[in-house]
């Protein structure tokens, strides 16, 4: 397995000697208090596009963490030890006033930060994106202008197409941070209706410019191009048609040739499992060791996990007014994970899911090999 490999694999980065050393103190805990590894955090709910198939739309546009606050929290995370965060939404990460503070707080003191955004604003932040960041992904979900804007337009209802690839050009010239370009695939419930109208091969979709944003992220210099299913907004996988998994599968062949020692295309276990036509995952464990190991802090709270953001019955918190070392430590969340059930929560497609069976082992007293380090982001 090579790195690129092992940099997709949560279950391989759970192996890594520092993240088995951190699991393995939480076992020998009397107390089994553990301290987080990853934290996705969510600066603010605001956001300047209206994507269609948002699955935090429900989410949106509700207020963010306080300038003062957001910055505390920052010194919280690094003094319960967490080593790695991504900022993510919710809104758009880069719309937080002091986003760029938080990227270089977090540098200074070994934090390691990951970024996914829709890319309006990396001319704002530029070049604590470069050298401060180990990754930044920009969601772009098109290859040309017309398709952009029928699947993510601006508020303003002007396309925003250009500026997020002239920004990922200039991103891309110099720096030291890994630079996606992610595409999710969509499709529009209306094509449905459409189909009587213009033939049963008709479907309204982004996928068939997946080819054309391949071949966009190379010429960008991107380090890779991610092609991703959609969920719906409880994180199930929306059912794809035959079309579209035709056109899927012919779109990613065309786009094979653009592979090379510096520009891959990959795709989470995910797509592969959507284009079969399973919509659910079942789960035999009944905890979640993943959840000992990252969380997700919002305007709108704390949960066990970003797939059960704004999830009233599984909050462990509220950020705004609670420092976050008593969060994690406190009642709450001690009851919110004895409660927490994969079997029942989450049965939905997890990306954890591999990384729980291993955890599982480790818990089960089985020696694993430990691998030397290479990626924070479990």
């Amino acid at each position: 397995m090579n790195l690129d490999e092992k940099a997709l694999s949560l279950e391989d980065k759970a192996r890594q000697f520092s993240v088995q050393n951190r699991f393995e103190d939480f076992l020998e805990n009397e107390n089994q208090a553990s301290k987080p590894w990853v934290i996705e955090l969510d600066p603010t709910t605001a956001c300047n596009l209206a994507c269609h198939g948002c699955i935090s739309a429900s989410l949106l546009n509700q207020g963010g963490f306080k300038r003062d606050r957001i910055k505390e929290l920052a010194k919280e995370f690094f003094e319960i030890g967490v080593k790695a965060v991504v900022l993510i939404g919710g809104g758009e990460p880069m719309a937080h006033p002091e986003f760029g503070t938080l990227v270089d707080y977090f540098y200074k003191n070994d934090i390691h930060v990951g970024v996914t955004s829709n890319g309006t604003l990396i001319d704002k932040y530029l070049n604590s994106l470069a050298y401060h960041t180990k990754w930044v992904r920009i969601s772009v979900d098109a290859g040309s202008e017309d398709v952009f804007q029928q699947y993510r337009p601006h508020a303003s209802g002007k396309s925003q197409f250009k500026k997020v690839i002239d920004g990922m050009k200039k991103l891309s010239k110099s720096r030291t941070t890994k630079l996606g370009f992610s595409f999710l695939v969509l499709e529009k419930l209306e094509s449905d209706k459409n189909r009587d109208e213009k033939g049963k091969n008709y479907v309204q979709t982004n996928a068939t410019d997946i080819y054309k944003a391949a071949k966009l992220a190379k010429e960008i210099g991107c380090d890779y191009f991610e092609v991703k299913p959609s969920f719906d907004p409880f994180h199930f996988l929306n059912e794809t048609s035959s079309i579209m998994s035709q056109i899927i599968k012919e779109e990613l062949k065309k786009s094979n040739h653009l592979i090379d020692d510096k520009f891959k295309i990959i795709s989470p276990y995910t797509l592969s499992r959507t284009l079969e036509g399973e919509k659910n995952q079942l789960k035999e464990y009944s905890r979640c060791l993943t959840a000992e190991m990252r969380t997700v802090v919002s305007p709108s709270g704390v949960y066990v996990c970003p797939y059960h953001r704004g999830n009233k019955n599984l909050q462990i918190g509220d950020a705004n007014i609670e420092n976050f070392k008593e969060i994690w430590h406190g009642q709450t969340r001690k009851e919110i994970m004895k409660k927490l059930d994969p079997r029942k929560h989450c049965q939905f497609h997890c990306i954890s899911h591999n990384t729980n069976l291993l955890l599982e082992k480790i818990a089960s007293g089985e020696k694993l090999e430990k691998l030397e380090d290479y990626d924070r982001f479990m």
